[in-house]
């Protein structure tokens, strides 16, 4: 029997796919304790991961482990080099939830738009005419700059177009000479687009080369009154540097689903700012996104023992 371990919430679809093999013995851990995770990561060959970060050392004693199946896409909870170390394959879900957190990112951008927020919470307190005083933006005719253009970044800019933004592409890694879809320009150069653009919107991976990318100096350059929208990965914004930034009304709002430090503490200065909305991580998270996740990772893992697991879904291979 293969044992397949599973942590964290997971849709019951996808612990269906993975119940239905005769040669899998799944065990799923929905509120695992530290103990009950390295007690079955001794001996399990298949791991299915949120975006829980494990201590490194229980991968160290996993000498069965031969595959991490993300529940998702992101794989910054987990350390290349050391699953290269321990000949541990990465798989994604690449295609299970870019629709999900592109809406998400796209109703951010709205509530920042419309301030959401702040009109709920004057209808709330009594204070109806303060609808005089909300304000707020149309996205059509508003300058739009994604940064990032992977599945995500291309769903968000198709929904902005059809809303009637003017779309703008930043991606360092995009060719030159690339063609986009019809009405979206390609930034040459991030601080001048990031200076024109009325939204920004963020879709990228953290990594060492995104780490604290939009910083005390990229905040600087934002227009009065411009909206910066998150939905890539906590710590891509310096979060340090935003606060000053915010102050300045450069950006005049943050509109996040994605912090440093998750879940926050319940004294962070972002959380007590009436111009940032923070959602707790909850892009992917709709009931078909949930399910294509849990569907996908369970997939990956039966595609990986049948030997027939697509390159596309493959993170990392061990060489």
């Amino acid at each position: 029997m293969i044992k397949v371990l599973a942590l964290d919430p997971i849709h019951e679809a996808g612990l269906a796919m993975l119940h239905a093999r005769q040669d899998i013995e799944l065990v799923h851990l929905p509120q695992p304790d530290d103990a009950s995770i390295a007690k079955h990561m001794a001996d399990a060959e298949i791991l299915i991961l949120r975006g829980r970060h494990l201590d490194p050392a229980l991968f160290d004693t996993a000498k069965s482990l031969r595959l991490v199946s993300r529940h998702g896409v992101g794989c910054d909870n987990l350390d290349f080099a050391q699953m290269g170390r321990n000949s541990v394959t990465v798989a994604v879900s690449a295609d299970a939830n870019y629709v999900s957190v592109a809406e998400h990112a796209f109703a951010l951008m709205l509530a920042g738009c419309r301030n959401l927020i702040a009109a709920d919470q004057a209808v709330r307190s009594g204070d109806w005419a303060r609808r005089d005083a909300l304000g707020g933006r149309d996205v059509q005719g508003s300058k739009i700059l994604v940064v990032g253009f992977g599945r995500i970044g291309q769903a968000f800019a198709a929904r902005a177009a059809a809303f009637g933004g003017e779309v703008t592409v930043f991606d360092p890694y995009l060719p030159a000479d690339v063609t986009l879809p019809a009405g979206l320009k390609l930034a040459e150069n991030r601080e001048t687009a990031v200076g024109e653009a009325d939204i920004v919107s963020l879709h990228l991976p953290h990594s060492p080369q995104t780490a604290n990318m939009v910083d005390a100096a990229l905040l600087a350059q934002f227009r009065a009154g411009a909206i910066l929208v998150n939905t890539g990965r906590g710590g891509i914004v310096d979060e340090h540097a935003l606060l000053a930034a915010l102050d300045a009304g450069r950006p005049a709002l943050y509109a996040t689903d994605v912090l440093a430090s998750e879940p926050p503490a319940q004294d962070d200065p972002l959380l007590s700012r009436k111009d940032v909305i923070v959602t707790p991580h909850s892009a992917a998270m709709t009931e078909q996104g949930a399910m294509r996740m849990a569907t996908g990772a369970a997939q990956n893992a039966l595609d990986f023992l049948d030997g027939t697991l697509p390159d596309r879904m493959v993170a990392f291979a061990p060489s």
